[in-house]
């Protein structure tokens, strides 16, 4: 799970160490809130696709 984890970090382009301080950690929760929240986001829209393609809807 960890190793996923990292991926997508490295996806979105933000550091896998930790922060030092905490000057560092509000930005890197931050980016890391903006990530997951895109990432569902995408596949949400996937899903609702494919749930109303597979209704016949479309």
């Amino acid at each position: 799970m960890a190793s996923l984890f990292y991926d997508l970090l490295t996806f979105f382009g933000i550091s896998t160490t930790a922060p030092q301080n905490f000057g560092e950690l509000f930005p890197w929760l931050l980016s890391i809130l903006v990530a997951l929240t895109l990432f569902l986001f995408v596949f949400g829209m996937i899903k609702d696709f494919v749930h109303t393609f597979g209704r016949g809807k479309f």
